[in-house]
């Protein structure tokens, strides 16, 4: 019988060699630039993490209104292509791999941290019953503008392209989040999604 496989031993993850079975989790960090794209530091702090069998990186917004908080990093302009790029290639250098995780915080975003213009989103009009994290602290959920069937296909198209330029910048995969209370999380929970329940007939 073989003896089975340590934490310490290479494994295959489709086309990837990873040299160990370890995986560091996603983890906000909020070191991202003002607008979202992925700062030195972030690289820096990557690389220094690329003994990992594999890095999934934070929880990326793909359109301006999908940020969780200030100074989370998105993927939808050049420059936040260009940034992520520096991340892939830190990892890569320091001999990791590193996969991005792409979010939309939906009803969990609020205006003070969005740019100008840009409202929080979610299935229905149902504000979350959570403190949102700002710059100027804890504040109350805002309530979101109630997507439309295009609205949706335009996120859609978001995190496809958001997917496309990760590609583009060198990373090695992809997770989609859709769990704890974010977007895609909030078309699963009843309390979210109140407008769309319909009377039973009596």
């Amino acid at each position: 019988m073989h003896a089975p496989a340590t934490l310490f031993e290479p494994t295959r993850l489709g086309d990837l060699t990873l040299t160990n079975r370890m995986v560091m989790a996603p983890m906000s960090r909020a070191r991202a630039d003002a607008d979202g794209t992925p700062s030195t530091l972030m690289a820096d702090y990557y690389a220094q993490r690329a003994s990992a069998g594999l890095i999934v990186a934070e929880g990326t917004h793909p359109a301006p209104a999908g940020a969780i908080g200030p100074d989370a990093p998105g993927l939808f302009t050049d420059a936040h292509q260009d940034g992520w790029a520096r991340v892939a290639d830190g990892v890569h250098a320091a001999g990791g791999h590193v996969f991005l995780q792409l979010m939309h915080a939906g009803r969990l975003a609020h205006p003070d941290f969005l740019p100008e213009g840009a409202h929080p989103v979610a299935p229905s009009a149902v504000a979350a019953q959570a403190l949102v994290h700002t710059s100027g602290g804890r504040v109350p959920a805002a309530t979101p503008t109630a997507l439309t069937d295009p609205g949706i296909q335009e996120l859609i198209d978001d995190f496809v392209r958001s997917a496309s330029r990760a590609v583009a910048a060198g990373l090695d995969g992809v997770e989609i989040h859709a769990a704890n209370g974010y977007l895609l999380h909030q078309f699963l929970a009843e309390n979210a999604r109140m407008a769309l329940r319909r009377r039973k007939p009596r």
